[in-house]
């Protein structure tokens, strides 16, 4: 992949845990993160008996203080949900890995010279997680923290002569070789199977999502319907008489025709639908809502998705299946059937002429 892309591109956050296959490892993550936490405040106690640890009262209560706030961080992590909005996402995983990092800066400037080299190798922990969690550019300013530490550590045990420039020199390679080289190639090829698992989800032409996309996605529609008592409607859309664009017109402008619709139906669909195109003229759409919302909404699908003054003017036909009570339905099962009954009532809808919609509610 092209570096400058992957130093200037978009990280969707909120993807990497909506993502279908991530849903299940969100209590894992919370706890990958708590464990990380708490293993650096107990090597930071078990230090404070050591002879190498802070010995001065100032930096044993910084020590201390940092034990607090690690301790305080275990309980956020592992009582609050991870959030899946974009810009909460990133504050969390940013925020962690901003604390992480200091944090750990913090205690180990206040450790022997020895100690403090040997727990630079702590820094690998949070490459990982930012590996996975962060953008490129909050990586690499992770990195570049980590190797200023790693080269302060370095320097403090040259002024100390506790080894020769040789070892020091090896070792301080191997330092600087795991925390900072390894986690850029496993960025750079995680972000290259992200942008492909999205892609894979997504139709080229329209950009609204595919078969497949759609399936992954209307799982925590249904959750949410369930969860706040509203309605879920399954529908179906088919520009009539598509042939006859294509035949009269040509692909490319059959194409525009897909684009134009796509992108008003993008337009008109809020945070409570998911819609994709499924076949060559079909699109479908799975929203939420109060059943008065879906009804109208529904009703007005024909009329809204074109227009009489296009370039190349079509209608399209509306089949619809509401789901009155969503949780009083096994999911998918339910939403499965609806689609199917939209479907049938989509065709209903051409054959009596088109440029309409059929609806019914289960």
């Amino acid at each position: 992949m092209d570096l400058r892309r992957w130093l200037v591109g978009s990280h969707d956050y909120a993807w990497i845990v909506d993502h279908h296959s991530m849903r299940s490892l969100r209590s894992s993550i919370r706890a990958v993160f708590a464990a990380n936490t708490l293993l650096m405040a107990v090597c930071s106690a078990l230090l404070l008996r050591s002879p190498d640890g802070p010995q001065g009262t100032a930096e044993r209560t910084i020590a201390l203080l940092m034990m607090g706030l690690q301790a305080v961080a275990i309980v956020l992590i592992a009582v609050a949900p991870i959030p899946t909005t974009q810009r909460q996402a990133r504050n969390y995983f940013v925020g962690f890995a901003v604390f992480g990092d200091v944090g750990l800066a913090v205690i180990l400037v206040l450790y022997s010279p020895v100690v403090h080299a040997i727990g630079c190798a702590l820094f690998v922990i949070n490459s990982a997680l930012c590996t996975y969690f962060v953008s490129s550019r909050w990586l690499l300013a992770h990195l570049t923290w980590s190797a200023a530490v790693i080269a302060y550590a370095l320097w403090r045990v040259q002024h100390a002569d506790l080894f020769d420039p040789y070892a020091l020199a090896a070792g301080g390679l191997v330092l600087f070789a795991a925390v900072c080289g390894v986690p850029v190639a496993a960025h750079i090829a995680w972000n290259r199977l992200s942008i492909d698992a999205q892609q894979s989800l997504v139709d080229p032409l329209t950009g609204l999502r595919n078969r497949r996309g759609i399936e992954v996605s209307v799982e925590l529609l249904w959750e949410r319907a369930s969860r706040d008592g509203l309605a879920l409607a399954a529908v179906v859309v088919d520009i009539d008489d598509f042939k006859r664009v294509n035949d009269t017109h040509g692909h490319v402008a059959g194409d525009d025709v897909l684009r134009s619709l796509a992108r008003r139906m993008r337009d008109i669909l809020g945070g409570d639908a998911v819609a994709g195109r499924t076949g060559g003229e079909e699109f479908t759409v799975v929203l939420c809502g109060t059943p008065h919302e879906v009804m109208r909404f529904v009703d007005l699908l024909p009329r809204r998705l074109t227009d009489a003054g296009d370039a190349v003017p079509v209608t399209v036909s509306v089949g619809a299946t509401i789901i009155g009570a969503p949780r009083d339905h096994e999911f998918p099962d339910a939403l499965e059937a609806a689609m199917r009954d939209a479907d049938t009532r989509m065709y209903a809808a051409k054959r009596a002429g088109g440029g309409q919609s059929s609806t019914a509610e289960i």
